[in-house]
């Protein structure tokens, strides 16, 4: 059994190292190449379904592959980014500068990777339960692409391969499942995700 993800090309935020979540942050024009360069690869993969985000960053990229596999992308909205609340539009490095200012703000009970997020922050086990269940909800079902974002992407090695990756903009990759063990095989090697230091506490990277 096998399936296929892809992260979204890159955008403007993506370049200033800016938190995007759930703001609609569109494609620019490295990112639409990127999404090109994708397609080439994935059109030959025997794609028979492409799900996607709705967030205009991810879904034009899946709109991108789509076009060149003759497919129409279904739009799944448990794919969407992690909703960062107070984060959203920081820099990460502005992120760790102004935490003690935002204490009144901040969330006390740390989150699954360690980190304190604002209150109105999406917890981490609500976005890898939900993208899990989507990923699981049509894998089944034929040579399935899903197309979304960093911390989606995080959820899902962390799930499948019990490690975590964090993913390139439009890095192509395929999981197979071999007698019940799961691996992920990049599909470019000039862009493929990057493994990171795993443990209880930095589960999900910096931010």
């Amino acid at each position: 059994m096998t399936f296929y993800v892809l992260r979204h090309g890159q955008t403007d935020w993506n370049v200033a190292a800016r938190l995007q979540g759930s703001t609609d942050i569109p494609l620019n024009d490295t990112g639409r190449r990127q999404a090109h360069v994708a397609a080439k690869i994935l059109k030959d993969q025997g794609l028979t379904r492409i799900i996607a985000s709705r967030l205009s960053r991810a879904l034009e990229t899946a709109q991108i592959v789509a076009e060149a596999c003759g497919l129409t992308p279904l739009i799944d909205d448990r794919l969407i980014e992690r909703n960062f609340g107070l984060f959203e539009g920081m820099t990460i490095d502005e992120v760790h500068q102004h935490r003690e200012e935002m204490r009144e703000h901040m969330n006390p009970q740390a989150d699954v990777d360690g980190k304190h997020y604002p209150w109105n922050a999406e917890p981490l086990p609500d976005v890898i339960d939900r993208v899990y269940a989507c990923i699981n909800a049509y894998r089944a079902e034929g040579q399935c692409l899903f197309v979304f974002h960093g911390i989606p992407f995080r959820a899902v090695t962390r799930k499948f391969l019990n490690d975590m990756y964090s993913s390139p903009n439009a890095a192509p990759v395929r999981f197979e499942d071999t007698d019940g063990k799961w691996r992920m095989v990049p599909l470019d090697p000039d862009n493929a995700p990057i493994q990171q230091i795993y443990n209880a506490q930095t589960t999900m990277g910096r931010i």
